[in-house]
């Protein structure tokens, strides 16, 4: 039986983006092992991490490399109220992603 081709990165899928990208979250959580030491600090005295820190892991340059193309990145954020401490962490950690170029935008999951 044929294997299929792995699953393009995300690095591949934004380089072949050619007007718009969108990222749609929908979790409250997302349990992601690269992040629990960021997250734990986060935690711990609202520390976040630099642009240029190993966490970002070439992400903010990547956007900034499409968003210089003239492609749109998007990100949409579905939250449930009240917010998990998550979801504070990836609202403290947005700045990163505005000053990148990303388009973000919060949404209640209610409405």
């Amino acid at each position: 039986m044929p294997q299929k081709p792995p699953a393009p990165s995300f690095e591949e899928l934004l380089d072949s983006a050619q007007r718009h990208a969108l990222h749609l979250e929908l979790r409250d959580v997302y349990a992601v092992g690269e992040e629990a030491e960021v997250y734990d600090a986060f935690l711990e005295d609202g520390s976040v991490p630099a642009d240029d820190s190993v966490f970002w892991g070439g992400w903010l340059r990547l956007v900034e490399r499409t968003v210089a193309r003239g492609v749109k990145v998007r990100r949409a954020r579905i939250v449930s109220e009240p917010v998990t401490d998550y979801i504070r962490f990836e609202h403290a950690i947005t700045d990163a992603n505005l000053r990148a170029g990303e388009q973000v935008r919060w949404l209640p999951r209610r409405r």
